[in-house]
């Protein structure tokens, strides 16, 4: 098989994201479908992208729908010897086998909202993707040096006793708005409605946890942001309804006596994929007011 630049672009864009729709890569690669799909089969059949197996099971049941790729064996051997990436050292047939349909739907998750940010910053002109490897490149020294340089550790007080725990967010990125020369930065949480909000004890997750978490680390002393080296930031959360939605709110505003806090978004699942703009997007701040990420 005679590789093209798109079919190298479908491959790295696999890659970076772990499973990808192919409407996915019909967005990011702005292709004729028809065409598109065959070479995506023929990778498939080459070798360089994979069909996770977990995905069959539940198209016997929803139909038609577009199918997940992740990484081949010879797709991670050629970006290893084009990039030097490690990921040759994984032999990913086993390991897509091994991906269950839960972990791939959460990951599908996250890349709904990753690869609309992509397209639309790419649409925007002025607006540039911080992407989570360029912010870690440029992390403090003891951030790149962590077993987890995404763990983010945080002390909260629930019924009045100090708890240590760790969050990991979903994914971390940023938002250069390059004409008003200001950056955004974005903790993802991505919900699938199976962790409960609530829960009588803060060791055992929960949102309200993580809330409690990510409101430990934010202003005035931003110890979250220093973690990385960046500013202020804002907390993601794609979920199942917009009724969670309201749920999450409450959890929201009960650890913060009532008062809410813009420093947290919300918008579902459906809502974030009828809208290809990520920047037009209407989010549900937690406060109850609707806002947009772009300026």
């Amino acid at each position: 098989m005679r590789l093209t630049d798109d079919d190298l672009a479908a491959i790295r864009h696999v890659a970076n994201h772990r499973f990808l729709r192919s409407t996915h890569l019909i967005a990011l690669l702005e292709r004729s479908p028809k065409k598109l799909l065959e070479r995506l089969a023929a990778l498939y059949h080459n070798g360089y992208l994979d069909r996770p197996r977990a995905q069959l099971d539940y198209y016997a049941t929803a139909g038609s729908s577009p199918l997940v790729y992740a990484l081949g064996n010879k797709g991670a051997a050629l970006l290893a010897e084009l990039d030097g990436s490690q990921r040759a050292k994984v032999d990913w047939t086993w390991k897509n086998r091994d991906a269950g349909r839960i972990f791939i739907d959460h990951t599908l998750l996250i890349a709904d909202l990753m690869v609309s940010a992509e397209i639309a910053s790419r649409c925007a002109g002025n607006v540039r993707l911080i992407d989570p490897r360029q912010i870690l490149t440029a992390a403090p020294e003891a951030t790149r040096r962590a077993d987890n340089p995404w763990a983010l550790p945080a002390r909260i007080i629930f019924a009045g006793i100090t708890h240590d725990i760790r969050l990991i967010p979903d994914k971390v990125f940023g938002l250069d708005y390059t004409d008003a020369r200001k950056r955004s930065y974005f903790f993802v949480e991505a919900d699938r409605g199976t962790m409960p909000v609530m829960r009588s004890h803060p060791r055992q997750t929960s949102f309200h946890q993580k809330i409690l978490g990510y409101l430990a680390g934010s202003r005035p002393a931003n110890t979250h942001g220093q973690h990385f080296g960046i500013g202020n930031f804002r907390v993601l959360t794609i979920t199942t309804s917009r009724e969670r939605i309201r749920t999450m709110i409450d959890a929201l505003k009960q650890a913060t006596k009532g008062m809410g806090s813009n420093q947290f978004l919300f918008t579902d699942r459906t809502s974030l994929q009828s809208n290809p703009d990520l920047l037009s997007l209407e989010w549900i701040s937690g406060k109850g007011d609707c806002v947009r990420l772009g300026l």
